[in-house]
């Protein structure tokens, strides 16, 4: 008989079972067994798009079994090749514990036992759903012990060794387990000398690119014809299917077929059929527009900061015109965007982040902040993903999965990133190399139309403690070279070194994003900012309309531009301590019928600061102290 082992038309795991079928009764078959194959009786032949199923029992076919018979719960069993004149229900007409066997399970019993007579027709039976028989067996009735009973007998008997010795190559009865796991066979089978675990894995690039071309001819798109456009096309959609089956592709193209989604445009389809929305704000043709405004409108919300935002937006609209990863010339399942926000605390880093939110994708709460100094532990690995099966919350699923499921089209913060435990970060490795990450419960989520942003404190100077390694840290001052390459060199530092994890940061590239500490001008700015919105939560809030004379205003910037190394934090403490503290206390004091108060005049206490509210109405004064 000639042997399939060299015949690169048929998968690797089909060559396994031929190879092993002159030595092997039972075999279990575990892993995608739910996809569909492309079977060629060549290399150069049309390819069969065939079930797990079917193959096996060409197979048997091929291998010159006489009976071929296949059983499920649903349909119990069925004769799928008949070869000999012996009559199919031959095999069933046993007795089984003293009685006329009635189920399926019994009967299945009744074939293993009977096809080992001797100079019975060689006999073989696929097995779908093994998984769901054996996850019965503690509770199984009679009918279901004696199946497995044969099969352990037929896995463990020296017949096997006898027949190969008379007959070489043919085993007279053939058993397929098609489970979902291989660990989910009981260990009495999987041990047994006479049994083989094949795995089925997911298809590999080259079997996604058949199966794309393969599929894509059933498309009745002029651009098709186009061979360049058809190559691209199976190109793209084999590239950015990766971790998914060849049914799965085969969904994808008929979802295009349904939408009316040309061949130029499959991208597209994959995206809709991975997250179930046909709109994607990446294509909106005004996306560009806002992100050619970005620079104005966002250095309006962040301040002193114009290097960042030019940086961040140059990143984003790149994504926006298609060019992510156009230098490799392959589709990318990875993020439309990675940045890495660097720099001292309180100068813009998460405002950006919403600011970027909005202009993306028109709200700001398309922004989703996670603390990482909340996942500093090992464990809390399963917050982010949700817990594995058999563990407390495993039900719950992860945060992290849970947000990118629910809004696939979102900003992902991952705020001081250098908190986090090695083993969360790892994680990250994923996410940014295929764009996926699969959950504790088994699925995968994709973070292909997600911006990634990390921040981070690295390398700035922040304490009286680390005065003996300033030099090693920016500082209030620096000019901005020194800065980012101080920044920079505490990042490289930190990933290569302390966490040995190069491979992260190889991931981030040049998309470092260094922020400068603010300066004078812009903590002033920041001040008047703050000053503002209160002025309106006043007027809101208690129908008072506030004004602040100079003198205030000028006492209250001159105490903020003291101490910058905090940031905008530190302006927001400085206008919250000598302000809005006072401006509470002066508030109580007043006149519940005032409707325009001036806050006339600021004034340092021992431990404390003093506000003079005067009346509009009468010229009454209203200080903090009355409080």
């Amino acid at each position: 008989m000639d042997s399939l082992v060299h015949q690169p038309g048929l998968p690797a795991w089909v060559r396994e079972i031929d190879l092993a079928f002159p030595v092997t009764s039972q075999f279990i078959v575990a892993g995608n067994i739910r996809d569909i194959h492309l079977v060629r009786k060549s290399a150069d032949s049309a390819a069969h798009v065939l079930t797990t199923s079917e193959v096996i029992v060409g197979l048997l076919i091929r291998r010159r079994y006489d009976l071929v018979y296949s059983y499920d719960p649903v349909d119990g069993i069925r004769l799928e090749y008949h070869g000999t004149e012996v009559d199919p229900e031959s095999f069933f007409s046993s007795t089984h514990l003293g009685r006329a066997t009635a189920s399926t399970t019994g009967r299945l019993a009744d074939l293993i036992r009977n096809a080992r007579a001797p100079g019975a027709p060689r006999v073989a039976v696929v097995i779908a759903y093994a998984s769901r028989l054996w996850a019965e067996e503690p509770h199984a009735g009679p009918d279901l012990r004696g199946l497995f009973a044969a099969a352990e007998k037929r896995a463990n008997s020296n017949d096997g060794e006898d027949q190969l010795r008379n007959n070489p190559g043919r085993f007279d009865c053939g058993i397929f387990w098609l489970a979902d796991e291989a660990q989910d066979a009981p260990q009495w089978l999987s041990r047994a000398s006479g049994v083989r675990l094949v795995h089925i894995p997911l298809p590999s690039l080259g079997l996604r690119k058949s199966g794309a071309g393969l599929f894509l001819r059933r498309m009745d798109d002029p651009a098709r014809t186009d061979a360049a456009a058809a190559s691209a096309a199976e190109t793209v959609l084999a590239d950015l299917s990766q971790g998914m089956t060849l049914r799965e592709i085969d969904s994808v193209v008929t979802l295009a077929i349904e939408q009316g989604i040309d061949i130029t445009r499959i991208d597209e389809a994959l995206r809709s059929y991975r997250l179930g929305v046909l709109e994607s704000p990446w294509g909106d043709p005004l996306l560009l527009q806002r992100l050619k405004r970005g620079t104005d409108s966002i250095g309006r919300r962040v301040l002193g900061q114009p290097r960042a935002i030019q940086q961040a937006l140059t990143v984003l609209t790149r994504s926006a015109m298609g060019l992510t990863g156009a230098h490799v010339g392959n589709a990318s399942g990875r993020p439309q965007g990675i940045l890495f926000f660097a720099g001292p605390t309180g100068v813009g880093k998460t405002e950006l982040a919403k600011a970027l939110a909005e202009t993306l994708f028109g709200a700001e709460d398309a922004y989703i902040r996670f603390d990482m100094s909340e996942f500093s532990a090992e464990h809390s690995e399963a917050r982010l993903i949700g817990a594995p099966p058999g563990y407390v919350g495993h039900s719950a699923g992860g945060e992290l999965t849970n947000a990118v499921r629910d809004r696939p089209f979102s900003i992902l913060l991952f705020d001081e990133i250098e908190k986090a435990h090695p083993r969360i970060l790892d994680k990250f490795l994923q996410i940014l190399e295929d764009g996926r990450l699969t959950d504790g419960s088994g699925e995968t989520v994709y973070f292909s139309e997600t911006v990634i942003v990390f921040t981070s404190n690295l390398g700035t100077y922040r304490s009286s403690s680390e005065a003996g390694a300033s030099d090693n840290f920016a500082r209030w001052g620096d000019p901005y070279r020194d800065t980012e390459a101080k920044v920079r060199r505490a990042i490289e530092v930190h990933f290569t070194e302390q966490l040995q994890r190069p491979e992260l940061l190889s991931r981030i590239g040049d998309n470092i994003v260094v922020f400068d500490f603010i300066s004078e001008a812009v903590a002033r700015e920041l001040v008047r900012k703050y000053l503002s919105a209160v002025i309106r939560r006043v007027q809101t809030r208690h129908g008072i309309t506030l004004r602040i004379l100079p003198d205030v205003s000028n006492t209250i910037e001159e105490n903020a531009v003291e101490n910058l190394a905090f940031g905008g934090r530190g302006v927001g403490s400085i206008v919250e301590t000598l302000f809005v503290n006072p401006l509470t206390r002066a508030l109580i004091s007043a006149e519940k019928s005032a409707q325009a108060l001036a806050a006339s005049q600021l004034t340092r206490l021992e431990s404390s600061w003093e506000l003079r509210l005067t009346s509009s109405d009468d010229n009454q004064p209203f200080t903090s102290k009355h409080f």
